[in-house]
């Protein structure tokens, strides 16, 4: 199955030069973005996130033009190799160990928006090699719909708008590779 592979990126604002050489680093892996949030703040995650990257945090949601494999053990990219990678991007762009960049990839489907993390809990179901799968919204009645755990900032209308965007340029890649 083909899928629309997005990022959350996370980053300490006085660290733009991060943010930049993570941006360069996603599209030597992806190709080019073909859509762009506006950069939020969300104070609520300065205080989890604050701790080890510092404040204040703003946060940007992008999504691939190349379309992937969603199956994690098929050898082209993938979601599994996506969080790996990003990871990797991560360390490389740590000072003294501590992140200035967090990179949450994961996917848009007809029916989905999935995130990857290498944290376990309820809910979520395993890709391998440490990386789980959660999903954040289910596509039905005309637009996304939260579900009970579905991150704080996924639940607001501008985020959610960006990803409906993401699910119509998804489609409509479909429906040119199905001509």
């Amino acid at each position: 199955m083909r899928v629309k592979p997005t990022f959350s990126v996370l980053f300490n604002k006085n660290f733009p030069d991060r943010f930049e050489k993570a941006l360069s680093l996603l599209r030597n892996i992806v190709g080019n973005f073909d859509l762009v949030s506006e950069t939020f703040h969300f104070p609520h995650l300065e205080g989890y996130y604050g701790k080890e990257m510092g404040t204040p945090l703003l946060r940007v949601f992008l999504s691939a033009e190349r379309l992937i494999e969603a199956d994690p053990c098929s050898d082209g990219l993938n979601p599994l190799k996506l969080k790996l990678l990003s990871m990797e991007i991560e360390k490389e762009l740590s000072i003294e160990g501590s992140r200035t960049v967090n990179i949450d990839p994961g996917w848009v489907d007809k029916h989905h928006l999935f995130l990857t993390t290498h944290k376990e809990r309820g809910g979520r179901f395993y890709l391998g090699r440490g990386v789980f799968a959660e999903m954040e919204y289910l596509y039905f009645g005309g637009d996304f719909q939260d579900l009970f755990w579905t991150y704080r900032d996924y639940r607001q209308r501008e985020v959610k708008n960006f990803f409906l965007r993401v699910r119509e340029k998804l489609l409509r890649q479909l429906r040119e590779e199905e001509k």
